[in-house]
């Protein structure tokens, strides 16, 4: 499985925030989206997820999930695990129940392996006001993960995550990507990524 973006563009307020752009990203690795503020990352990882639909090209993840002949899959069907960077937790619900909404029954047994890892063991009883920020982006990587994905799109996954708590996290998302045989898009201005080198690429927005 991969994913490929060919001649996309994408603008807002009549100004072209993306032109032309191309890219493939194959299974078992990560893209890593660069650029300077305000430059459109966020926006390739709405438009790609189906928030978002662009001006113009095409969009491959396993099929067609959008292209110019007017083909626009809905975002819920389109089977991708999104860690938004304002984290997007239901409000109503406890830790648990977040990382559990829409879980694969694949990957129920699983559950258990993703909270220890992600070190939620004290929080899985909380609802997301009574978390800390780090603990809300571990309940969204979490929830992100046991989807079971046909592709990840992380949006700064680490900003709030001490280095333990981002090694612990990082070799959680290689393992699935792994597992799965899926890509990864990665948003982040973070610059130490030595253990994603082997499998990354860098995509980079101008």
């Amino acid at each position: 499985m991969s994913l490929e973006v060919q001649n996309l563009s994408y603008s807002f307020k009549n100004n072209l925030l993306i032109k032309g752009l191309n890219f493939r990203i194959d299974k078992n690795e990560i893209g890593i989206v660069s650029g300077s503020s305000g430059i459109g990352k966020t926006t390739l990882l709405n438009i790609v997820s189906g928030l978002k639909k662009p001006d113009s090209g095409s969009i491959i993840c396993n099929k067609d999930i959008f292209n110019q002949d007017e083909l626009f899959v809905q975002p819920e069907k389109r089977n991708i695990g999104y860690v938004f960077q304002d984290f997007a937790l239901f409000p109503h619900i406890n830790a648990e129940r977040n990382i559990k909404y829409g879980m694969h029954k694949d990957y129920i047994k699983f559950f258990d392996e993703v909270v220890d890892t992600l070190n939620l063991q004290k929080h899985i009883t909380k609802m997301p006001h009574e978390l800390s920020g780090g603990q809300q982006q571990r309940v969204a990587i979490g929830r992100a993960i046991l989807i079971k994905p046909q592709l990840i799109l992380l949006d700064e996954p680490f900003s709030n995550l001490d280095q333990t708590n981002i090694n612990l996290a990082k070799k959680l998302i290689i393992k699935v990507i792994d597992d799965l045989q899926i890509p990864c898009l990665l948003v982040t201005h973070g610059s130490s990524h030595s253990e994603l080198s082997s499998i990354s690429k860098e995509i980079i927005l101008s």
